[in-house]
Order: C-alpha cells, then structure tokens, then sequence
C-alpha cells in the first residue's frame, strides 16, 4: 500500500517508514504542521525532512483546513498519525482512500488524550499499553484494529519506555494494516474503562522529598516521558538553594550525584539542569 505519515515527531517518522518498507509497502510522503505547540518535544520541520528519505515528499499544512487537499495531493492507500498535536477534521479523514489510522500508547478507551505514557508510569501500571484505531471525528475514540502490552516496570529512563514502546508498536503494525488493507473497520471500542490522560497539573512539579523513593523516582520519569505545554517546567527542587530541574534520579550511588533523604532511605540526583 501507500502510505502517508502524519506526524510532530522526526523519530515517528523515521522509525514507521523503516517498518512500513519492511513490510512491502511504501511511504509516500509525510504530512506535518507548524502549529500545534511542543507537547512531544516536537522536532523542527527542517529536522522531520532528514528523516523522510529521499523521494517522499515533507508537505506542511498552514491550517487543519488544508490536512485533506494536502493527503490528496500524497494519493495515498492509507495514513497513518503518530505523535500529532492537532485534531485532523472529518473531510481529511476520508481522503486516503482506506482511511486515516492512529497509533496511540495506551490500552484504550484508558488513557484517551495527549499524555497516556506519562499517566501510565505516574499511576505505577507495570505495563504500557498500546492501540492502533481507525480515527474518526473525536481524539482517540475510533474503532480499533489491534492492541497489546509490554512491561515497563523495569524502566529507569525515558528511553527504556520509549525503546519498548517502538517495538511493542512495530509488532502490532502488520496485523494492523493487513485488516485495513482487508477494509476491515475495525471493533468499536468498550463502553467501560474510558479514562483521560491530560496534561500534567502544575503543582506535580515540585518534589517532595518526605514522600518514598518509588513515587520520587516515578515522578521524575514520568516528566521524563510527558507531553508538556510551553510553561511546564518538568520535575523541580531546590537544592542546595539553586534551582534545579531533575532529569534523572538513582537509588544507590553508584553513579555518584548528589544524595537526597525520602521518607524511606536515600536517593541520589544523577542528572540535573538549571531550572
């Protein structure tokens, strides 16, 4: 089939054409925006063009308006959105010819929204689910086509999650596409369970360092995985009276840092920046 991406993420793009030619089909051209904010630390357009290869067309839409005159131009089988800030209207949705599909890290209808990796490891869920759904007129509420999980609660950094994430995601895409290639709509999704996963409050910010080592340390990764707003600031705390953003915390010493006192033992603070 033709395949056009829809995509924030240079890395989306990059690794789903490399699984696509992998399995015979071909990615056309990658549609992409520059409005939408940096809820997934969206890479710069210029970035997301050295990921397609050569011969696919990078074509950036000034408004949702042009999503569908934009995926004609493609005349692409079917789409495929991946790390997308913007909702793509009705009129797009049935431009590709089989229809427009979503990939989404979450069992849903758990975790609808822009922040359901980040929701997942806050909550403590040993697994990361993940759904590839056709799309239709709301965010991540149409029929779906296949789903599964993989364990997560080994992960100490962002990478860890996002490595097992891309190949839970590479995994599903065959059965995936074969059923949409079948013109197979998919299974309405279960009326129960639905649950939203938005954007971090702000007062999640700030460490508490009276509260155990397993929530600190999950806090700091979730932030690590989050989709942000502009103003979010990421795991904070004062340390040593400096501000400090944490990136990365460590509950032995073996990699040195600064050493912090939780409600039940110590933790230490292996990668930090300025707030």
């Amino acid at each position: 089939m033709r395949v056009a991406l829809i995509s924030r993420v240079a890395a989306a793009v990059s690794g789903l054409s490399s699984v696509l030619r992998g399995l015979g089909h071909e990615p056309v051209g990658v549609l992409t925006t520059a409005f939408g904010g940096d809820r997934y630390r969206a890479d710069t357009l210029g970035a997301i063009a050295e990921q397609a290869a050569t011969g696919v067309d990078v074509l950036v839409a000034a408004s949702p308006s042009r999503f569908g005159p934009l995926l004609a131009a493609l005349d692409a089988d079917v789409a495929i959105s991946a790390a997308f800030p913007a909702l793509i209207p009705v009129d797009a949705l049935s431009v590709p010819r089989l229809g427009v599909i979503n990939t989404h890290p979450s069992l849903l209808p758990r975790y609808r929204g822009p922040n359901p990796i980040a929701w997942t490891v806050r909550n403590g869920d040993r697994e990361l689910g993940y759904s590839i759904h056709r799309m239709d007129h709301d965010f991540d509420t149409g029929n779906l086509l296949v789903q599964a999980t993989t364990p997560i609660d080994a992960a100490k950094q962002p990478e860890d999650i996002f490595e097992r994430m891309f190949a839970l995601l590479g995994s599903l895409l065959p059965e995936a596409l074969a059923r949409v290639e079948a013109g197979d709509r998919g299974d309405p999704q279960p009326a129960d369970g639905a649950s939203y996963a938005g954007f971090f409050e702000p007062e999640y910010a700030e460490i508490d360092w009276t509260r155990p080592i397993a929530e600190v340390q999950r806090q700091v990764l979730a932030w690590g995985v989050a989709a942000v707003r502009p103003a979010q600031p990421g795991a904070l705390a004062t340390v040593d009276g400096e501000r400090l953003r944490v990136l990365r915390v460590c509950d032995d010493d073996t990699e040195g840092g600064k050493r912090m006192e939780c409600a039940d033992g110590p933790l230490w603070l292996v990668g930090t920046e300025p707030a």
